[in-house]
C-alpha cells in the first residue's frame, strides 16, 4: 500500500511541475478512457488473476484507485502531451516504443519490489504487447477526439 501511496504523489508532483494545464481539455477525455480500462481490468483480476496486488482486498481496492487516478492518469497525460509534432508512421512507432520501455521498467521495478505480481500464465512479454496496444489505442483515441472536440 505504501509503494501505491507514494507512486501516487510522485505522479501528482510531475504532473504539478511538468505538465502542460492549458491543454488539459485536450487530453482529459482520453485519459479518463484509460482509468475506466485499468480499473475495468484490475477488477476483472479479482476473478480471473492475470497479475495482483499483495495485501488484503481492501488494499488491493485502495492500490487500484490510487494508481488509476494517480499513475495512469499522470503517465497518459504525459504520454499525449509529449507526442511527437511532426506525426509520420516511424516517429509515432519510435514514440511508442520509448513509453513501452518505460513502462516496462516500470513494471519490472514493481515486480521486483513485490508490488505486483503476476499470475496465471500473464509474464512480461504479454505486459509488453498490452502496452503497446493501449498506447497505439490511446494515440489514436486522442486524434480522433482532438478532431471532433469543440473546444480547441
Amino acid at each position: 500500500m505504501l509503494v501505491a501511496i507514494v507512486s501516487f504523489i510522485i505522479s501528482w508532483i510531475a504532473y504539478l511541475f511538468f505538465s502542460d494545464k492549458k491543454r488539459f481539455h485536450l487530453y482529459v477525455f482520453t485519459v479518463y478512457i484509460g482509468i475506466v480500462l485499468a480499473l475495468i481490468t484490475d477488477l476483472l483480476m479479482f476473478v480471473y488473476p492475470l497479475w495482483h496486488y499483495p495485501g488484503s482486498k481492501v488494499e488491493q481496492f485502495f492500490i487500484q484507485l490510487l494508481n488509476g487516478f494517480g499513475l495512469y492518469f499522470v503517465v497518459i497525460y504525459f504520454f499525449l502531451q509529449l507526442l511527437p509534432k511532426i506525426q509520420t508512421i516511424l516517429s509515432v512507432a519510435r514514440y511508442i516504443f520509448y513509453w513501452s520501455i518505460f513502462a516496462i521498467i516500470l513494471e519490472l521495478f514493481y515486480l521486483y519490489i513485490g508490488f505486483i505480481e503476476h499470475g496465471l500464465w500473464w509474464n512480461i512479454m504479454h505486459s509488453y504487447i498490452a502496452d503497446w496496444i493501449l498506447l497505439f489505442l490511446f494515440y489514436l483515441h486522442h486524434r480522433w477526439a482532438s478532431k471532433y472536440s469543440i473546444i480547441k
